[in-house]
Formats: structure tokens, sequence, C-alpha cells
């Protein structure tokens, strides 16, 4: 895949004529994930999310570009465990409008951002940035991954996805369960604490009614606990591998039906 950052400026400015290139923006965040996960996962998972997508939509004609990631997001939810770095809605929202709209400057006219940062807050800076991107109409904004709710089912909880889960609750697994430490197992091996995952117990907490309660706080979820929903021990690499290849090539059959309309054309369908 073509690294934006990468290249020199006459072969960014060849690139951004071309209308087959597509900007691939991983957006992440940097919080906390449990005691035995860092607090770049979201940061790695969007980078992942990114490198599946890329090869079916080379596949399909187009010229993904891997831009630089925004690691930094709206992580209400963590604010107050130590390391994470919560930016508001506001800023989140201006952050990705003013880096589309600064490529999209250049000549760039198609945009995935690929998204794995599930928190309420920056779901909606995602869907605040791509209802004023909408405004200009030579652009095209698309979202990958965790993104802002329409009412479809999200592909990144497909029941496909959950099928391949080992935890005999995968409908409680969530922050820092068994399908993050998997994917961390298989992108960044070195960086899961594995003894002390290991150890972990499951935790069945109903995080989605606490977030439709309005809960915005993982400390008012589950009082007292370390910070992660699901059974972190079931994780296994081979499981991340398959998920986040399952889920690239289930959110780059959406994302080609709406890359072949081009701006202003493709149908309001989220890739979650």
């Amino acid at each position: 895949m073509i690294r934006l950052a990468d290249l020199t400026w006459p072969e960014v400015a060849r690139l951004a004529r071309d209308r087959r290139s597509v900007v691939l923006l991983p957006l992440g965040a940097v919080e906390q994930h449990g005691p035995h996960l860092p607090l770049s996962v979201d940061w790695l998972g969007a980078e992942e999310l990114a490198r599946r997508v890329a090869p079916h939509l080379r596949r399909g004609g187009w010229r993904p570009v891997l831009a630089p990631s925004l690691p930094y997001g709206a992580s209400t939810l963590a604010a107050t465990w130590s390391g994470t770095v919560s930016l508001s809605v506001s800023t989140t929202t201006r952050l990705i409008v003013e880096v589309v709209r600064g490529l999209a400057a250049h000549g760039f006219r198609r945009f995935v951002l690929t998204n794995y940062q599930a928190d309420p807050d920056h779901l909606r800076a995602i869907a605040a940035a791509r209802r004023r991107l909408r405004r200009d109409g030579r652009i095209q904004v698309l979202v990958a991954g965790f993104a802002p709710a329409d009412g479809r089912p999200g592909v990144m909880t497909d029941p496909r996805v959950r099928a391949l889960m080992r935890s005999p609750r995968p409908e409680r697994e969530w922050h820092s369960g068994e399908l993050e430490t998997a994917m961390m197992l298989s992108v960044a091996p070195a960086l899961v604490r594995r003894v002390l995952a290991r150890r972990l117990p499951p935790v069945w907490t109903d995080w989605a009614a606490a977030l439709a309660r309005g809960v915005r706080r993982f400390e008012r979820m589950q009082p007292g606990g370390r910070g992660y929903f699901g059974w972190p021990a079931a994780a296994r690499a081979q499981t991340g591998r398959r998920v986040m290849a399952l889920r690239g090539r289930l959110i780059a059959a959406a994302l080609l039906e709406d890359l072949a309309r081009g701006p202003g054309r493709a149908v309001r369908r989220r890739r979650r």
C-alpha cells in the first residue's frame, strides 16, 4: 500500500490527480485498555483495518493511499484513567475536517476514515465531521470500522465475526476483552502482557444497557473494575487474524459499492 508520508510532494501531486486514489485515514485513540493491553490499541486497530481493506480496494481498481494516523480522539469513557488523552468532540471533529480538507485542497477526492474507537463521543465527532465535509459535493468521505449508528447491524459485531470467538458470551465482549486482545496478539504481540491476560477473570458487564442509560464512564459501568469487559484469557492470535481478515473483506465489499457511485452519490450506509 502507498504510504502518503513516505512520498515527495511531486509524487503526491501525481497521485492526487489520479481519480482512482482513495485516501485511508486511520482514526484511533490513546486510552486505557485494561491492565494487559497498551494505550495504543485503537490506534493500531485503525491502521490494521486500513491494511486489511486496502488489498480488496486495489483488486477493485482503486489505489489506496495510507495517510498518517490520527492517534488522538474523543475518549470520554476512559478519560479519568491514567494515560488516556481525550479530546473534546468539537476538537476531534475539527481535526478530522481540517486533515481531509487539507488533502482535498491538493486534489484528493475520495476518503475512507478507518476507525477503531467506539466511544459514543468519538462517533459523534465522526458524524459531525462527515456532515460538514458533505457540504463540499466534490469529495466523498466514507467510514469503515466503528461508525455512527444508523439502525443497521454493524460489520464489526457481525454474527460471522462473533462465530469466530471462543468466548461463551460474545454479546458481553467489548472493550479490551477477547477480540481486542486477540487483535493485539496478531498485530503487536510484544505489547500484550500475556501472563496477566491469562489470569484475568471474565467480566460480564451489560455495557450496552449502560450506554443506553447514558453512562459515559467505564468506572460507572463496573465500579471497582480494571477497565476491561469480556474474557481476555480466551484470546488467541489466530482469532485476531481471522476476525480482522473477515472484517476487512466485509467492509471492503460495502466500500466498493459506494466508491463506484462517487462523490455526492453514495448511499448513507456505515461500515461498522
